[in-house]
């Protein structure tokens, strides 16, 4: 690893790396494992506190409805950096080393990530409210963490304002995130048909129905808007997607990033993980703790590897750890920077020392545990070490 660049300058037996370069600071971890730091593609650490107040709920339109009276309920700023702290301290505990974040209070998260030595996309949550989000958000970039505009979705932010802010991302070459075919509701939203969007949330916060072109699916919907003809698209959840869809979403080069345990919180259903094996930007996530027990990477991993593993075959395994490191890079389109460890790639590195060793090395990570986690690095700096 380079000394001034921290990036990654030699791979090789250590044996012949220290007579190469015999002044090299080393740490000795033992036997374990070393491979890429985790992805975690999409989570709300500022709503932590939110999953508190949450009770029972029949589906996704009951729980945002819980989600909205929460949010009208008194919370200082205090308990809201707790949140993000609290999950800081969970991603790095289970070898997260880049977070997809999701920034909806301003930007309160936004110093608290920077003192982490997390690599860090945050994004913007956006609504037609912030129509002069240009002028009042920075969209800064720093070495390791971005700043990207995020419009919520397409029932909650209008035709024209997903078309403004695809202008601006497209015009200063920003990448942008979204929420995207999560809920069955969702489909009928954009076929025209009754939904729970605007029978319920619309009018709990005094939002009037918008005109819109209809269509088949939530993907076909946004691709109608040109929403991927002028910049890079991060698409989180993409659950209701059609087979046939597939082939599309690759020409269109669209990054996915797939929350398995918070769809089945929520009973949205599951996403064609057979069909999205064609997909090499695809990564996965928690999402909060509004819609997650807990932030363990780990949990996640496994919860996908043993849902999907009859569908994935053989390569379920590997699969697995691909969505977790260089997918989850290539989704947030990081992976010149990160994913793999490469020659000339950011030092962005966890040492797993653990004792459930498979004869599938996969298998021995997704067995792992964050009591195995030794070290995790982020552009060569130890932030977690035991």
């Amino acid at each position: 690893m380079g000394k001034s660049e921290k990036k990654i300058r030699e791979i090789g037996k250590a044996s012949q790396l220290r007579k190469t370069h015999k002044s090299i600071h080393t740490i000795n971890l033992g036997n374990g494992i070393l491979l890429p730091g985790f992805v975690n593609g999409h989570t709300h650490l500022e709503l932590g506190w939110v999953g508190r107040r949450i009770g029972q709920f029949s589906g996704f339109i009951e729980w945002i409805e819980q989600i909205i009276i929460a949010k009208t309920e008194e919370i200082t700023r205090e308990e809201i950096e707790t949140s993000v702290e609290q999950g800081i301290r969970s991603l790095i505990g289970s070898g997260v080393t880049t977070v997809g974040e999701i920034s909806s209070y301003g930007g309160l998260d936004k110093p608290i990530l920077q003192k982490s030595g997390l690599r860090t996309v945050l994004f913007t949550e956006l609504f037609d409210r912030h129509n002069d989000f240009w002028n009042v958000f920075s969209f800064d970039k720093d070495e390791i963490l971005e700043e990207r505009p995020f419009p919520h979705s397409p029932y909650s932010c209008s035709p024209d304002f997903l078309k403004k802010v695809l202008s601006v991302s497209g015009e200063k070459e920003i990448p942008l995130g979204i929420h995207l075919s999560e809920s069955p509701d969702e489909v009928k939203f954009v076929r025209g048909e009754e939904n729970g969007f605007e029978n319920k949330i619309l009018p709990m916060v005094g939002r009037a129905h918008f005109p819109r072109e209809k269509a088949q699916t939530p993907f076909q919907y946004i691709k109608g808007l040109g929403f991927f003809d002028k910049t890079k698209v991060t698409a989180v959840h993409m659950v209701q997607v059609l087979p046939e869809e597939v082939e599309e979403i690759c020409k269109h080069d669209v990054g996915i990033v797939l929350c398995p345990r918070s769809n089945l919180f929520l009973k949205v259903g599951s996403p064609p993980v057979k069909q999205y094996i064609k997909i090499e930007r695809l990564g996965i996530g928690t999402d909060g703790l509004s819609s997650n027990f807990n932030l363990d990477f780990f949990e996640e991993l496994r919860f996908f590897y043993l849902t999907f593993a009859d569908n994935l075959g053989k390569q379920a395994s590997f699969f697995t750890i691909y969505l977790a490191t260089l997918g989850g890079a290539k989704a947030l389109f990081l992976e010149d920077k990160i994913g793999s460890i490469e020659k000339g790639k950011e030092a962005d590195l966890i040492f797993l020392s653990s004792e459930k060793i498979s004869s599938d090395p996969y298998l021995s990570v997704i067995s792992s545990s964050k009591d195995d986690v030794k070290l995790v690095m982020v552009k060569g700096k130890v932030i977690f070490q035991k």
